[in-house]
């Protein structure tokens, strides 16, 4: 076990740490539990715990020595080399995804979170040149019925419904998904 291996190891025993903190500042959630109920400290407490794992793997992978190059399938199986090129860049895209996440977080108490996520979604699939529109609408929809099934029936999460009149679009999804 060489420097090189050490220094590989860094960042993740970095992630370890943090991850200790943040999971100690977790235990310190205050609530008063309800029998048959999850509190609220409980999915940060798992986020966290996967966290540590994550990076414990990590730590192991470099220290045996499996922390080499990693590959994709795609080139795992191409058989011949081919010269690099060089992709083209977007610093427009980029400056754009970034404005429309500073935007969401804006907007996300006045419209509401289902709302909120649904234009962020379809914006965001616009902004990187995804044209079909079908795709492109109904994934929004099924990503955002999907959260709010997480979010409002299996880990109960608080979510902003909105200002009148956004909240309507809230209630009518709380409708379909039974809430």
């Amino acid at each position: 076990m060489g420097k090189s291996a050490l220094r590989l190891t860094l960042p993740y025993v970095a992630g370890l740490i943090i991850s200790g903190i943040l999971y100690h500042y977790a235990q310190q959630i205050e609530y008063s539990p309800r029998p048959g109920s999850l509190g609220p400290d409980f999915w940060p407490k798992i986020t966290i715990g996967m966290m540590a794992l994550i990076c414990l793997i990590e730590i192991v992978r470099r220290l045996v020595g499996f922390g080499g190059e990693t590959h994709g399938i795609a080139e795992t199986f191409e058989k011949e080399e081919e010269e690099e090129t060089s992709s083209p860049t977007y610093p427009w895209l980029l400056t754009g995804g970034v404005v429309l996440v500073l935007v969401y977080a804006a907007v996300v108490t006045t419209l509401g979170f289902l709302l909120s996520t649904f234009i962020f979604l379809v914006a965001f699939m616009y902004l990187g040149r995804y044209r079909n529109h079908i795709a492109i609408w109904l994934t929004g929809a099924g990503i955002t019925l999907g959260a709010a099934l997480l979010f409002m029936r299996i880990a109960y999460v608080s979510l902003p419904r909105g200002e009148p009149p956004f909240d309507a679009f809230t209630d009518f999804v709380r409708m379909i998904i039974g809430g």
